[in-house]
Formats: C-alpha cells, structure tokens, sequence
C-alpha cells in the first residue's frame, strides 16, 4: 500500500487542501483513538460520533480529514500492509537448507511482530472481510499484491511441487490464523514463540519435504514426552444447553408445510450470513433470500439472533460428529479416509462459515451461541490432535499446536483459496489440504 499524502476533503477544505503540523496533528489523534476504539468496541460498533468525541473535535471537523470510518481503517490498514510490505521485502532466499530455514522462519517471526503491534488491525480485518463491507475489497487486493510478492520470492527459491502463488496463499492463511487464535486467547496457553516456530518446521517440510532432519532441529522445539496426556489435559469448556433450540426440536408438531417454511429461512439465514456477514444481514435480507413474508420470519423466530441460535445448534451437532471422526483416522492408513473427511467438512465449513464466523469473532454475546463455538472449537482441536498422534510426525510436534494448525488449514486456506487469481477447484483445494498434512506433519513428499 502506499502512502497517500495528507489532504483535507474539498467540501470543508480552505483553498490549499494541504495541512499544515496542527493539522496533521489531529489526524494523527483521529486515527489513534479510531484503533484504540475499534479495538475496546469493534469495528461494527464504533460510530464516527465516538471517534470525533474521543478525539475531542467536532463531528464536523473530522469529515475535514476522513470521509467516514470505512476510510480511517483503510488509513490504518494502509500503516499495518506497509510494515508487512516492508518485511516482506528483507525476506532471504527459501530453501531447503539452514539459511533457507532460517530466513522462513525469521519471516514468520517478523509477521507475528506486525501482528502484535497491530493486533487490533489483524483482529477486525478478519471480522470486515468476512463481511460486505466498502473495506472488503481493499482487503483484497492487498493480500493479492502481498502473496504476490512472497511467491516471485517461493519462485525464485526452487519450489518444486507447489504453485507458488498457491503456496504463498497457504502461508500467509495459516501464519494470520495461527497468530489469530494466540493474541486472542485461544491457543491453550502456547506462547507466539512456540506457535510460530511450529509453524516454521511445518510450513518448511510443506514448501520444501527434502529439508535434512538436522537443519529442522536447529530450532530445538519442545517434544512432548507423552502426545496423548497433552492433549487429554485440554480444559473442554461445557457443553452448551441445546435443549428445544434447534431447527429439528422447533419443528417437531408441526405441518409439513410449515416445517419446509421453517427449514427454507434456516437455510436462507445460513446463505445470508455468509454471503454478508452476521453482523451486515437483515432480518429484510433473510425474509427476502427465502421469498417469505417478514411476518411468517417472526412466527418462528424471535429476531435474527433467534435464527443464528437455532442454526447454531445443528451445526454444533454436525461438528461434533465431525471431531468424533477425525479422531478415529489413520492419516498415513486411511489417506482415502482423510480425504474424505477433508472434503465434506470443507463443504460444510463453507456452508455454515457465515454463522461460525458470528460466535468465533465475539459478533454476538449470547451465552448460548458463544458456548455453542468455544465448546465446538475444543472438540475440534481435541479431535484433530488425536488423529495427529497416532503416527509419529516428522517432527516432535507439541500436539496442541499441531491441532492449531489443520484446523486453521482446513478453515482458512479454502476460504483464501477463493482470493486466488486462478480459482482453485473443489478438488484442488482438497489436493493441496492432503499434500500440506502429508508434506507438513510426516514428510511425505509423494
């Protein structure tokens, strides 16, 4: 991104839309409280009135400097891509050998650095650009132009096996999602350190499965003594009361016609929340997905919120079905199997991303759904490790983190599959999931 000079908007401007240092001063402040704000707040839920008042100036005032928030973002985005671009250009070569190690590894070190210090940037990035937004797209042309960049770098180091662009859309997915659930307390007490050097020893093995045991050892991780006592002793939140929430207990006396009724707004509802975000979606836009009465909606669900808890409660039902299978895989055995697995979950990830989305980013704070995605999210983790451990990996992995990284590999990387500028297929995507676990966890190059 690049840095725009600092003007002021012509309809409140003087004849120069220059500003001099008392001006650029407030612009400053206006952008400081903005990130102070949408970090306490939320993006969604700080208004230009309180940003005016928290930067003590009039509402009019700031219109002088900024169109809106969607603009102020941008501006801080603009500051965050720029730390990024600027890391991404001291990258070393890649390779498999103990500079090559090094430089990916100081590369994702780096990245978690920007990610610390623009923790609340990263944090409501991933909320705007799940949802339709002004900000989505510049969203993604940035990360367009980043993987670019890390791919001409991936191409020039003899990457054999991998697209490089795809490659390098595989690496900035998991390195946001694996900081992501660490500076939002979700990565069971591991430190950035150990996250980021696991990812390191899995993200080399991926790019490059002929990199010499040794050279790996370099980093000298922490090995678990006993994998299976690890991940036993993963605090599983409680299971959430479900009791007459979901769409299949609502429906139970009623007509057949009405149980379609009830069915086609679940679905709709689903549609919306993923196609704009919960936050974005109307109870008019669901009503109108599913080209059904507002008052038929209300017949059946109290709000919005209602439709969210009630689709929520069969998706926790089908990701705990989820979890209990993947448990049960060989990885290395049941590669048919896997597959399998990888390629329905994925479908339904993508189904229903809209709703995990809403209870994984705090959209909303209803006891119920919140505990719906936090005892969902352990069951996963819980699931992924066992299926992990039951081969040994490449590598001593702390198995907690390994679970940390497929679940981010089996979310995120379909859904930035999509900002490729070649589209990937369906099969394409569960062809580069299987060659990441094969590569990544036991060294499979083949």
């Amino acid at each position: 991104m690049s840095e725009a000079s600092i003007v002021r908007r012509a309809s409140y401007g003087p004849s120069s839309p220059a500003v001099g240092a008392r001006g650029a001063s407030t612009r400053s402040r206006i952008t400081e409280v903005s990130l102070e704000l949408f970090g306490r707040l939320g993006y969604f839920d700080t208004s230009v009135d309180a940003i005016a008042k928290a930067a003590g100036i009039s509402r009019a005032a700031l219109y002088q400097y900024f169109q809106g928030k969607d603009e102020i973002f941008l501006e801080l985005l603009n500051e965050c891509g720029s730390a990024l671009f600027r890391v991404a250009r001291r990258i070393g070569p890649m390779g498999p050998d103990e500079t090559g190690f090094d430089n990916l590894n100081w590369w994702l070190g780096e990245w978690s650095w920007v990610f610390e210090k623009y923790s609340t940037m990263f944090v409501q990035w991933t909320a705007i650009a799940s949802s339709d937004t002004k900000v989505r797209p510049a969203i993604t042309g940035f990360v367009r132009s980043y993987n670019h960049r890390l791919a001409e770098r991936l191409a020039a180091s003899g990457l054999q096996g991998l697209d490089p662009e795809v490659a390098a859309m595989t690496m900035t997915a998991l390195v946001h999602r694996i900081n992501l659930f660490v500076h939002t307390d979700r990565a069971y007490g591991r430190s950035a350190k150990d996250a980021v050097d696991t990812l390191s020893v899995f993200l080399q093995l991926v790019l490059f499965p002929d990199t010499p045991p040794e050279v790996l050892k370099s980093l000298r991780l922490h090995a678990s003594p006993d994998p299976a006592a690890d991940v036993d002793a993963v605090p599983v939140p409680d299971a959430p009361d479900l009791a007459g929430l979901s769409i299949t207990e609502r429906t139970a006396n009623l007509s057949k016609r009405a149980v379609a009724t009830v069915t086609t707004l679940a679905d709709a509802g689903a549609a919306q929340f993923r196609a704009r975000g919960y936050r974005s979606t109307s109870v008019d836009d669901i009503v109108a997905a599913a080209e059904v009465a507002r008052g038929t909606f209300y017949k059946y669900f109290s709000d919005k919120q209602d439709l969210l808890a009630a689709v929520g409660a069969e998706v926790y039902a089908a990701g705990k079905a989820f979890a209990e299978r993947i448990a049960q895989v060989d990885p290395v055995a049941d590669e048919s199997t896997l597959r399998h697995w990888l390629a329905t979950y994925v479908e339904f990830y993508d189904r229903y991303s809209g709703c995990i989305d809403a209870w994984a980013e705090g959209t909303t704070d209803d006891a119920t759904i919140v505990g719906i995605g936090e005892n969902g999210q352990v069951l996963m983790d819980i699931g992924a490790a066992r299926m992990l451990i039951r081969r040994p990996t490449a590598y001593p992995y702390d198995p907690v983190i390994s679970a940390l990284i497929l679940r981010s590999l089996v979310t995120r990387v379909p859904e930035a599959a999509l900002d490729l500028p070649e589209q990937l297929s369906q099969d394409d995507v569960i062809d580069l999931l299987m060659t990441c676990i094969k590569r990544g966890f036991f060294a499979q190059s083949k």
